[in-house]
C-alpha cells in the first residue's frame, strides 16, 4: 500500500512539475490556438447571429403580406361589373389596392405603436405590389385562357419603383400546379420587397450586406378573391 501510494504521489509529481514543462507547454500551447481562432469564431458567429435577424426580418415580411391578403381578400376592389361582355366589364375601386398596399407597410411600421418593431420601408428602394386577377380556363382542355390584370391590366405599386410582380407565365405555373386549374375564379397577390441592409453593422458584415448594398428580400401572398371572379 505504501509503495503504491509512492508511484501514485510521483505519478502527479511528475506531470505537475515546472521541471518536465510538459504542462505549462501544452496550457501555453492551447492558448495561442484559442486566441488564433477566435477572430475566425466571432466572424461565424456574428455571421449566423445576422443570418437570424435577417430570417426573422423575412417572416415579419410573410406575416404582413398574410394578414393583409386574408383582410382584402374579404373585400370588393370593384365599384360594379358587367358579365355580359367577354372579357367581364369592371368599374374598379381605386382606393383598394392602394389601400392594400397601405396596410403592409402600416403593419410592418405601426404608426400606432412606436414601441412596436419598426421595419421603415425605403421609398426609393422598397416597394408594395398588389395584383388583382380574374382568370378563366377552357374546361374541355385545362387551359387558361384569360388573365385579366386589374387595375388597368397591371399592378399596382405603392412607390412605383420598377419591380417585378408575378407574370402570366408565374400564374399559370400556380394556378396549374395540382392539375387542373378551376373554371373560373378571382385571386389576390400581395408582395412586398425589402431590402435588408443588416443589424450589427460589422465590418466584416457588410461586406455582404450594407445600405449601398442590401440583400432585397421578396415576400408574398396568394389569396382566393370571390369579387374578382369573371
Amino acid at each position: 500500500m505504501k509503495n503504491l501510494l509512492k508511484k501514485l504521489f510521483s505519478f502527479f509529481t511528475k506531470s505537475g512539475s515546472p521541471k518536465n514543462g510538459r504542462a505549462h507547454k501544452t496550457w501555453g500551447q492551447s492558448m495561442v490556438e484559442f486566441a488564433l481562432a477566435l477572430p475566425l469564431l466571432l466572424i461565424l458567429f456574428s455571421g449566423m447571429v445576422e443570418f437570424g435577424f435577417m430570417l426573422n426580418t423575412y417572416l415579419s415580411l410573410l406575416d404582413a403580406t398574410r394578414q393583409t391578403a386574408r383582410l382584402y381578400s374579404n373585400g370588393n376592389p370593384f365599384l360594379s361589373k358587367d358579365t355580359s361582355t367577354h372579357p367581364t366589364t369592371y368599374v374598379e375601386d381605386t382606393t383598394f389596392s392602394p389601400n392594400c398596399a397601405q396596410n403592409v407597410a402600416d403593419t410592418l411600421a405601426p404608426p400606432s405603436d412606436p414601441n412596436a418593431r419598426q421595419i421603415v420601408m425605403d421609398a426609393t428602394r422598397d416597394d408594395v405590389l398588389v395584383s388583382v386577377l380574374s382568370i378563366s380556363t377552357d374546361s374541355s382542355s385545362n387551359t387558361i385562357t384569360l388573365i385579366q390584370r386589374h387595375p388597368a391590366n397591371s399592378y399596382y405599386s405603392l412607390y412605383g419603383n420598377q419591380l417585378t410582380a408575378y407574370s402570366d407565365t408565374d400564374i399559370e405555373e400556380y394556378m396549374t400546379q395540382n392539375g387542373t386549374p378551376p373554371v373560373q375564379t378571382g385571386i389576390l397577390i400581395v408582395e412586398v420587397y425589402y431590402g435588408y441592409t443588416g443589424i450589427l453593422k460589422l465590418p466584416w458584415v457588410e461586406a455582404f450586406m450594407s445600405a449601398d448594398k442590401p440583400v432585397m428580400l421578396h415576400a408574398s401572398t396568394i389569396m382566393p378573391l370571390i369579387a374578382a371572379q369573371p
